[in-house]
């Protein structure tokens, strides 16, 4: 099955009644805020949604977005390329009292009478972001590496030579 570019403006309620899935994709070009952020994409997005209204009637819109981000290694600065799997269980609302008011398992969906999908799978991949991103394995340079193993020499240095408080300790004495 072919999937198609991703549905800009949707009525998401009517969709939460009729049980409705919407499946697409996103060009890296749609994406402003990604790009704003200095992250770039590996390839498209897929975005899947899926909308129902729960037992209390509130309406549900589940997203799994899958995405590849091209990023910079905090440990070796290198390239790297990150897998982003983001799974959101949301409620649509109005404002933000109502927001205030949703049980715990939610994330609140501030939305009016449309809303655009695009904008809500762009905001999970900033929210699934890692903060220090850092290859899988041991990627640091040989110089971080000899730096690294100088290490416990230099705190052995430290520990050899007098404490400040030991004046204190003879005092006590």
């Amino acid at each position: 099955m072919k999937i198609g570019p991703l549905p800009t403006e949707l009525d998401l309620r009517s969709l939460a009644v009729r049980g409705a899935q919407v499946e697409g994709i996103v060009a890296e070009e749609s994406l402003p805020r990604l790009r704003q952020a200095g992250i770039e994409m590996a390839g498209p997005v897929a975005a899947a949604f899926s909308f129902e209204r729960d037992e209390s009637g509130r309406y549900i819109v589940v997203a799994a977005i899958q995405a590849t981000v091209l990023m910079i290694c905090q440990r070796c600065l290198g390239p790297i390329s990150l897998d982003l799997n983001a799974r959101s269980n949301m409620a649509c609302v109005w404002d933000d009292q109502e927001a205030v008011a949703l049980p715990a398992g939610y994330e609140p969906l501030i939305v009016g009478q449309v809303a655009n999908l695009r904008e809500i799978a762009e905001e999970e991949i900033l929210l699934a972001i890692p903060v220090s991103p850092l290859h899988a394995e041991d990627c640091g340079t040989s110089e971080q590496k000899a730096a690294l193993e100088s290490e416990p020499a230099a705190k052995k240095e430290v520990s050899d030579r007098d404490s400040p408080f030991a004046v204190l300790e003879k005092l006590k004495t």
